[in-house]
């Protein structure tokens, strides 16, 4: 009997283990737009400073493994102080520049909100890049998680 819950707790350490690495595989290296600056505080949780010396400053990031033609929807949590925007940029194989799609305004708090934002990939994408932006000259410190891609096998637009 022994033997076979030892048996069952290694198969459970392997699967455990593997669950971690698919995790791990979906995190995305963020980096700073215009005069920001970009921390991690906590697992999965960033700490974004804009200093306000123009409009467009935050954070951007470069999904992988993208395909034109299919709807994606992005999402994440935000709160902190300020008014930001989602910016996406679409571009073919070459890096020419597709079309850009921007949110309405969002205005954070001192509590943690979900944002989304659904779009239709041109069927000539190849890359995307997801930003989210200050939508005037203005300093924010704002934080981030449970950032999200997820492609969607039939449209639902």
């Amino acid at each position: 009997m022994k033997k076979i819950i030892a048996v069952w707790m290694s198969f459970l350490m392997i699967f455990a283990g593997s669950a971690t690495i698919l995790a791990e595989e979906k995190s995305y290296k963020y980096f700073g737009v215009g005069d920001a600056e970009i921390s991690e505080i906590a697992e999965h949780t960033y700490h974004v400073n804009t200093q306000g010396a123009k409009q467009d400053e935050g954070f951007v990031f470069t999904p992988k493994e993208i395909n034109g033609g299919k709807q994606i929807t992005f999402q994440l949590e935000l709160k902190g102080k300020g008014e930001m925007l989602i910016r996406i940029s679409e571009t073919d194989v070459a890096g020419k520049f597709i079309k850009e799609t921007i949110s309405d305004p969002i205005k954070l708090t001192d509590n943690w909100k979900k944002a989304q934002r659904n779009l239709m990939l041109s069927p000539n994408t190849a890359e995307v890049d997801i930003m989210v932006l200050t939508n005037r000259k203005q300093q924010a410190a704002f934080q981030f998680k449970n950032v999200v891609v997820n492609e969607h096998d039939k449209p639902t637009l």
